[in-house]
């Protein structure tokens, strides 16, 4: 059960931020104090924290924590033991009460100016997904990663989008949702965001800091690239060609022909996906609509 401490004068957070954790006690307070060093009136934020059944105490320092910190307002949530982080974010969005949302992983910080700058690209867009650059950081060495500006046909081809994007309560409420079927669940959910009409502004810089380390999720994750990146591809079909269908589908099948591709990229063109190697009956590669590719980028 959630435990709760809610200001009433918070019935709508201006931003909730969602932390699921899984034995990361370490990295909390450095977590939290980012959150405190926004540039950015705390009062106005909610931290929602869904613990996966560690064995190092995180729920009951996290509790602690935030106890002690100036949130307008907090909930903590015991989940039974899950695995796999986006069922727990999808535990902490449900009972988030923001206007906007953050999910941000316990190892990660956000830089001085990330909810102020995003807030604002949100407000003078329209856009529903802020975005930014980060810095990578694996111990001893840092390096810095400046996203593009969004186009569907980028989301397509790979990830463009850290985890840590804010976006409007509405992407949630329409229904996209983190899904275990495969190891990119956040890709999948930006993907996801994407079909069902959301739109996406990038702001400029490197706004927090993504730890790299050896037990980490997305370390696991790379293992099963292949499969993984299929299953985006065949859970929403409207978003790619039918050329990479075509190839999800035979590298699930385990067909020669259907390569799984460089590592977190997808083939969105016909010749990359290997089809003209193709041997034996041939699968169809789907209607002949052409490329279903949703949603511009925002103007800025």
């Amino acid at each position: 059960m959630p435990t709760d401490r809610r200001s009433a004068a918070l019935d709508r957070p201006l931003v909730s931020v969602v932390i699921p954790c899984h034995d990361y006690a370490r990295f909390l307070p450095q977590c939290l104090e980012s959150l405190l060093g926004q540039e950015f009136d705390p009062q106005e934020l909610e931290v929602v924290f869904v613990d996966d059944e560690s064995g190092d105490d995180s729920l009951g320092v996290a509790r602690s924590l935030l106890s002690t910190m100036g949130f307008g307002s907090w909930q903590s949530l015991a989940l039974k033991r899950v695995g796999r982080p986006g069922p727990v974010r999808n535990a902490g969005l449900a009972l988030a009460r923001g206007e906007h949302l953050l999910c941000l992983d316990p190892d990660d910080r956000l830089l001085p100016g990330f909810l102020r700058r995003c807030l604002k690209a949100l407000a003078r867009s329209r856009a529903d997904v802020a975005y930014t650059g980060y810095f990578e950081d694996s111990g001893p060495d840092r390096r810095e990663v400046e996203p593009p500006d969004y186009s569907p046909l980028l989301l397509a081809n790979q990830n463009i989008l850290h985890t840590a994007s804010l976006m409007r309560r509405a992407v949630f409420e329409r229904g996209a949702r983190y899904r275990s079927v495969t190891s990119y669940e956040d890709w999948d959910f930006w993907v996801q965001a994407a079909v069902l009409g959301a739109r996406f502004v990038r702001v400029e810089g490197p706004l927090l800091v993504y730890s790299l380390h050896e037990q980490g999720y997305f370390q696991a994750a790379k293992k099963k690239d292949g499969e993984a990146k299929a299953r985006i591809v065949l859970d929403n079909p409207a978003f790619f060609p039918p050329w990479t269908r075509a190839w999800a589908r035979g590298l699930l099948r385990g067909e020669a022909w259907a390569e799984p591709f460089g590592r977190g990229l997808i083939p969105v063109l016909r010749e990359q996906t290997g089809l003209a190697r193709q041997q034996g009956p041939e699968h169809s590669p789907g209607p002949p609509r052409g490329n279903q590719l949703p949603c511009e980028p925002a103007s800025t």
